[in-house]
């Protein structure tokens, strides 16, 4: 199955927005963006030492200097989740597996055609509604 990527909208917490290519990573638990396409003006809260993830490679790592709260706007849904800021993503953007679990998000292959299906929307009644 291929991993789709899909143009995105992401929206900061201070109403910043990018549109992005985002590729929808299922054997990535983050979500990741790259450090130089975070919208200007951004607040990253960075960390006090830079997080190494290993990477698919044998000797392969990535840096995470910090986290930023995103809005990814795909399609007509909108969601919602933390993405770790790297220098060092070869993409813009991935959107990982923990986002794509909490969201209901599922990458769909039929017929040769892969699609990207987004099951929930944080304006959805049963997302905004406290009981």
């Amino acid at each position: 199955m291929s991993k789709p990527v899909l143009d995105v909208t992401v929206v900061t917490l201070e109403g910043k927005k990018s549109r992005l290519k985002a590729l929808f990573d299922t054997g990535s638990y983050y979500s990741i963006i790259r450090s130089d396409v975070v919208p200007k003006g951004t607040v990253v809260p960075v960390f006090r030492k830079p997080e190494v993830l290993r990477t698919a490679g044998r000797t392969g790592t990535l840096s995470a200097l910090g986290v930023v709260e995103l809005t990814f706007v795909i399609g007509k849904r909108m969601v919602r989740d933390g993405a770790l800021v790297s220098p060092d993503l070869g993409r813009e953007l991935l959107i990982g597996s923990k986002t794509m679990q909490a969201w209901g998000i599922t990458v769909r292959n039929k017929g040769g055609k892969t699609r990207v299906h987004v099951g929930s929307d944080m304006r959805d009644p049963e997302i905004t509604e406290v009981d």
